[in-house]
């Protein structure tokens, strides 16, 4: 069975207040959405490490 350029998408949760995209979203908007969250965990992280360390050594 040959894949299709793009696979069928259902409309529908699989659970309750499921977190699937909506069925409009495109594999490049998915893609896209997944690298600006990777991103933004990187840079909060990088916050709050800095945070860290600055209270750490303003008690010290």
């Amino acid at each position: 069975m040959p894949e299709s350029a793009e696979s069928y998408r259902t409309p529908y949760t699989p659970y309750p207040g499921g977190g699937m995209p909506p069925a409009a979203t495109t594999p490049e908007e998915g893609k896209a959405d997944l690298w600006a969250f990777f991103w933004l965990t990187l840079i909060n992280t990088a916050i709050i490490s800095a945070a860290g360390i600055a209270a750490w050594w303003f008690v010290h």
